[in-house]
């Protein structure tokens, strides 16, 4: 969602959004709405999920430059940015969640 809705500027701008204020607060309400039936959550608060999210853009427009070239240069940068991509998906992954107890009355319910 974060690399795609950056992806389309014209579209954001069209709403009056800024995509990154506009993904943080889809985040944020989807956690809220997790915290209601999960112990754990993801820390939208750390400043490396940030910069993980950043990196993921970094990555996916580079890849988009690339999408035309050929040859076997081209190709092992791909793969090298896959690569990366990959890394980071797997640190944001092993991010310390936060942690809170459940409510007396498991359901869901709007958190907005």
């Amino acid at each position: 969602m974060y690399v795609r809705d950056h992806a389309r500027p014209v579209f954001h701008a069209a709403l009056g959004l800024d995509p990154t204020t506009y993904d943080y607060q889809v985040f944020h309400i989807t956690t809220e709405i997790a915290r209601q039936t999960f112990p754990v959550s993801l820390d939208l608060d750390n400043p490396s999920f940030r910069k993980g999210m950043d990196r993921f853009l970094v990555i996916a427009a580079s890849l988009d430059a690339l999408k035309d070239a050929r040859g076997v240069v081209p190709k092992i940068r791909r793969l090298g940015l896959k690569a990366q991509a990959a890394a980071t998906f797997v640190r944001l992954y092993l991010l310390n969640p936060k942690r809170h107890e459940l409510p007396a009355d498991v359901r869901l319910a709007p958190s907005w």
